[in-house]
């Protein structure tokens, strides 16, 4: 077995997997205002998660001092469609909070503010995703080179040494080679 390349694999595959499910890529602020006719905003975060979903990391705060409720979801298609699948539904009340969705491959996710009071207030919020591609590729990877620094164990010990093979100079009693 090359314990390096058994290693290597294993730290990449590691890696790859604390990429797929920890969000650490800070993404453009979103804000929702309760007076708009859309008091939500629908984004839909890049990439391709081995696992299905996409971790999405939300914190939100309200421009002020007003208590709203913030709701949230997933959606496995497009939010705005007929009869959109959401999951992962998610209602905070306060000034300010956090949570994580799960977005699915090619899914949305959907933000908004609930409060009827005057004024309007204006809900931010800091979206933070995982890395899930290059998870995804760095723990396939990792999985392949771990196989390697197994299968090259196998290989090595079935392999039987050759024989040396004499050459006539070597030969005890024969005449030195003509040249």
């Amino acid at each position: 077995m090359r314990w390096g390349w058994v290693v290597v694999g294993i730290v990449v595959a590691v890696i790859g997997a604390a990429l797929l499910f920890v969000p650490v890529i800070p993404q453009s602020n979103e804000t929702a205002t309760s007076s708009s006719a859309t008091p939500y905003v629908i984004v839909s975060v890049g990439g391709y998660s081995l696992t299905g979903n996409v971790p999405v990391a939300v914190s939100w705060s309200v421009s002020g001092s007003t208590s709203v409720e913030v709701l949230a979801g997933a959606c496995t298609a497009n939010c705005n469609g007929t009869s959109p699948q959401v999951s992962s539904l998610t209602s905070q009340n306060g000034t300010s909070g956090s949570f994580t969705l799960n977005q699915p491959n090619g899914g949305e996710v959907i933000m908004g503010v609930v409060y009827d009071g005057s004024p309007a207030v204006t809900v931010t919020f800091k979206i933070t995703t995982a890395l899930s591609t290059v998870g995804t590729i760095l723990v396939v990877i990792g999985i392949l080179v771990l196989i390697v620094g197994v299968v090259l164990r196998r290989s090595k010990a079935t392999a039987a040494p050759a024989p040396p093979t004499p050459t006539p100079s070597t030969q005890p009693g024969s005449p030195p080679p003509s040249t």
